[in-house]
């Protein structure tokens, strides 16, 4: 039965196998026809590349997307003319171009007749051929870029090679180029410059510059360094051998080129941590002592001590440097003799001169700038002074001269002690707190009252020359207010004793006691201070055992505690 059915079918299809060939192909044209027909116009056809970039099947948006990002990472590459090297790369973008690829891509068609073709749908990428993106250009971001990159005269100065350490080598830092060019013609280049996928360059009008160190001769530095530290640099210093690291000598290295020549100097702040920590104790030897005696601060005698010996750091380095140019070198460390350290015995006459020597003294061997004054107002009536006629500003000791032209007009019945002065306060009240807490805004007030000019009049018309309030920051000198304070003490300043001591009561009440009066425990003393950022300032009549002196510390920069020392040391010498 089987073999009759195979007979049969096979004598039919010898004698109608052509029409069944056609018939197949047929129908598969057909359906390649349908196939083409329906075939997504916003897809790319079978086989299809743009600038060798192959898209077959692509959505046209996945494409335009990729072209874009391409040509937006795409550098274009600047040559002076003639030259095989790049001198720089900038993006489009940076240029002002812009680059799309919407048009040339949606242009792609597959047309309906080129549909109606069996297999057209395998060969029409041969047909579409391949266009140009569209380019939008923005001139005044181009020629922000040349002035930026290349300067206004267009002219780019080459760039030198360097070294630079990485732990234990050195890499090269490699040279750039530089030139002059025509700033009109490179901008126009710029501007019609149209870059592909595979080659987007603009040739620079203008001569190339070559640096002076290219980057062959800082290889050459670079291996002739490396072989001078295979291991590091041994330094002798006597029977002593110290090795240093190769990766710590690289670390120290400077590069620069000096004449056209790359070399390298040693960088001594980093040199100096590490030889100071394990080079320079073992070569040390101790200074011995200078011993000064002085007398009222002149020398009486000396005796002079040994030098001492210290690293030489810039000369152990630059035998270093010998001994990396030269393996075979012997490295040795280098010293220097110390000077021996002084050592001053003073001592001071209870004198004029002893005393204003001390002053000096005190103030040249402490931080901040000193003037200093002492007028004693009874006994032997011996004055000093450092800096006693150096103008500060006052801070609070301007008081002083306030109160003094304040009691003046009581005297003269111009003020009245229930005279209303600032915020709620009497004249009376007023003239206790500017002296006794320091109030500024009394102190202020009666100033604006009086005039400055008025109280810079008074005070010069009592001796106080070099006082003035006729500048924001009002200044005195310790001088002009030790002049004060004696004029106040012995009763040439005010007609009456009443009004004398009025002021002295409220500087005897004066709540800041940290400067003179705590220096000098053992006297009572009538004093204003001031105080102002770093000024310090003291201004006081001292009622000692030994006689009453006004002194004034006036300083900038020192503490309370430097006034108080001081005026305990003019008070031991003066009772001597």
């Amino acid at each position: 039965m089987i073999k009759r059915w195979y007979d049969v079918s096979r004598g039919w299809f010898s004698r109608h196998w052509k029409r069944v060939l056609l018939f197949g192909v047929g129908g598969a044209a057909a359906l390649t026809i349908v196939g083409q027909l329906f075939y997504p116009s916003d897809r790319m056809v079978p086989f299809a590349s743009v600038e060798g970039r192959n898209y077959s099947g692509w959505s046209k948006a996945d494409v335009i997307a990729s072209l874009d990002s391409l040509y937006k990472d795409r550098t274009i590459d600047l040559y002076f003319k003639n030259s095989s090297r790049v001198y720089t790369q900038p993006k489009p973008a940076d240029v002002g171009l812009s680059i799309r690829n919407e048009r040339r891509i949606n242009g792609l068609e597959y047309p309906w007749y080129f549909r109606l073709v069996p297999s057209s749908i395998f060969w029409m990428h041969a047909l579409t051929g391949d266009s140009s993106p569209s380019f939008e250009t923005n001139a005044a971001t181009a020629v922000d870029y040349v002035k930026k990159v290349f300067g206004e005269e267009c002219h780019v100065e080459p760039q030198n090679a360097s070294l630079k350490a990485t732990d234990t080598s050195l890499e090269v830092v490699p040279s750039s180029i530089g030139g002059d060019c025509n700033t009109e013609k490179l901008i126009d280049s710029l501007l019609v410059v149209r870059p592909t996928l595979a080659q987007a360059r603009v040739d620079i009008d203008g001569q190339e510059t070559e640096p002076a160190v290219n980057d062959a001769a800082a290889q050459a530095l670079a291996d002739t360094i490396m072989s001078g530290v295979v291991e590091g640099v041994t330094v002798t210093a006597g029977d002593l051998k110290h090795q240093i690291p190769k990766k710590e000598l690289l670390s120290w290295m400077d590069f620069s080129v000096t004449d056209g020549t790359l070399d390298y100097t040693f960088n001594s702040d980093r040199a100096n941590t590490y030889l100071n920590e394990t080079f320079a104790a073992k070569v040390a030897v101790q200074s011995g002592v200078t011993t000064i005696a002085t007398y009222d601060f002149v020398e009486t005698s000396r005796v002079t001590g040994a030098s001492g010996q210290a690293l030489d750091v810039a000369g152990t380095l630059e035998d270093v440097k010998k001994g990396i140019a030269n393996p075979d070198y012997n490295v040795s460390a280098k010293t220097v003799a110390t000077a021996p350290r002084l050592q001053y015995n003073r001592s001071y006459s209870p004198t004029d001169t002893g005393m204003a020597a001390l002053m000096q003294n005190y103030a040249q061997t402490h931080a901040g700038v000193y003037g200093v004054s002492l007028v004693e107002l009874s006994g032997a009536r011996r004055h000093a002074s450092y800096n006693g006629t150096k103008q500060f500003t006052t801070a609070s000791t301007y008081k002083l001269f306030v109160a003094y032209s304040t009691l003046l007009r009581i005297e003269s019945g111009a003020f009245q002690w229930s005279d209303q002065i600032t915020g709620g306060r009497n004249l009376a009240t007023c003239f206790e707190d500017m002296i006794v807490k320091s109030d500024n805004p009394c102190a202020q007030a009666l100033v604006k009252k009086i005039g400055n000019q008025t109280l810079t009049n008074e005070a010069k018309a009592i001796g106080s020359t070099n006082t003035t309030f006729m500048v924001d920051n009002y200044l005195s000198t310790a001088q002009d207010q030790t002049v004060f304070l004696a004029a106040l003490y012995s009763g040439q300043l005010l007609s009456q004793q009443s009004s004398r001591d009025k002021l002295i009561d409220a500087m005897r009440r004066n709540v800041y006691r940290q400067g003179i009066p705590k220096g000098i425990s053992s006297a009572t003393v009538a004093n204003k201070v001031g105080f102002l950022e770093g000024l310090l300032h003291d201004s006081g009549i001292v009622y000692a055992p030994t006689g009453t002196y006004a002194l004034v510390i006036f300083t900038d920069g020192a503490s309370w505690g430097n006034i108080a020392e001081l005026a305990g040391q003019i008070e031991a010498l003066r009772s001597q």
